[in-house]
């Protein structure tokens, strides 16, 4: 009978991401899990086992511990660039392109980057994020929150931080897009807005990352977020683990998880353009998508102008009319009803506008290719067992 491994899961945060994608991979496997770091944050000194999977983010004891370890270690992201371990990261550049492209879109002239840290993969995100916009002629304001050292203090003054945040988030042209390290930052930059008497999305525009569904719908406009997989990433970290502890070399290049595309809700549904009529229509779409009965002829009787003066308006701001507008804003809310709820497809297509399931197969396959039921299977994730 082959001998269970052991591992380690040394968590200086018990990201459920992480901690899913790991025990996802350990009960595949058949490992030993020790998560008793991942609960209590105590290091255990003089641990014996086949090899460590760590996240040793801004905790030096814990960065020396693996330091010192004589078993197979494999260190999930970049924030400890000090340690001379294997590891897997994001690919941070995609993940910055991803925003910089996603506001291009929307059509913003204006930006800036909340980070969250002095590290690494901050570093990447601010660098892809730029090197895109920069391309288009566009600088990007950095923004003052509260950052994060590598010798973490017990101490932060908040107060302070806010207000220099809500002076910088004042000072900048209207509107404006914000791209954030992750979603804790996100929820942050839109509570300081709300607390500037900024508009969120109008005013201000906030997109996320990690898609954390616990974070982005509990803030009071709910965050848009780029979908980075933490559970991903922690299972090929395991997953190298596996191979270092059979005897194999480590990878001469750091393997890099690719970004899977953007989750939009209320924090970025918006375009930023010059005619206000235009802005008027789209608002109307974008909290009406979900009557069956919208017509072209609704949306225009929002604003100032005719039908058809509407429809001239839109080609000319959008490239696209009223109504690939309103379709485009219904696929946006199936992908993410699909990835993110247990709702039945009959249930998804009520709740975005469609009466029957046949005219909701047949939009849907029309735009992404595949219908969705094939399209939910394929973005699936597999629940480890409970």
């Amino acid at each position: 009978m082959t001998r269970k491994k052991t591992v380690l899961m040394a968590l200086s945060s018990t990201h459920h991401g992480f901690f899913q994608g790991i025990s996802r991979y350990a009960g595949e496997h058949s490992w030993h899990l020790h998560t008793f770091m991942a609960y209590s944050g105590i290091i255990p000194v003089g641990w014996q086992g086949d090899g460590i999977i760590s996240f040793a983010g801004y905790r030096d004891d814990l960065a020396d511990f693996i330091r010192q370890s004589p078993f197979p270690v494999v260190e999930i992201s970049q924030v400890r660039d000090d340690l001379a371990v294997p590891r897997v990261d994001g690919d941070n550049i995609a993940i910055g392109k991803l925003a910089a492209e996603y506001f291009l879109l929307r059509r913003f002239k204006h930006f800036a980057w909340a980070p969250f840290a002095k590290d690494t993969p901050n570093e990447e995100r601010l660098n892809g994020y730029r090197r895109v916009l920069s391309e288009k002629g566009y600088a990007v304001h950095i923004l003052p929150t509260s950052l994060l050292e590598k010798k973490r203090a017990a101490f932060m003054d908040w107060a302070r931080s806010r207000k220099q945040l809500i002076s910088t988030l004042r000072s900048i042209p209207k509107p404006f897009a914000v791209f954030t390290y992750n979603d804790s930052v996100g929820a942050e930059i839109v509570d300081a807005c709300l607390d500037a008497n900024l508009l969120v999305p109008e005013q201000v525009a906030v997109l996320g990352v990690d898609n954390d569904q616990t974070v982005c719908r509990s803030v009071p406009v709910p965050l848009s977020s780029i979908r980075f997989d933490l559970d991903e990433l922690a299972y090929e970290a395991a997953a190298l683990l596996d191979r270092l502890m059979d005897g194999q070399s480590p990878p001469e290049v750091m393997q890099r998880i690719l970004p899977r595309g953007v989750v939009t809700r209320k924090s970025t549904d918006i375009w930023a353009m010059n005619n206000v009529e235009v802005a008027k229509a789209l608002s109307y779409i974008w909290s009406h998508f979900g009557d069956s009965n919208l017509s072209v002829d609704d949306v225009a009787s929002q604003t100032s102008l005719t039908t058809r003066g509407l429809l001239k308006a839109f080609q000319m701001e959008l490239n696209r009319s009223i109504h690939d507008e309103i379709i485009r804003v219904r696929m946006e809310r199936a992908i993410d009803l699909l990835n993110n709820t247990s709702e039945t497809i009959t249930e998804i297509a009520f709740h975005i506008g469609f009466n029957s399931n046949n005219n909701f197969f047949r939009v849907f396959r029309e735009v992404h290719g595949v219908g969705p039921r094939e399209y939910r299977k394929r973005e699936q994730i597999t629940e480890y067992p409970s």
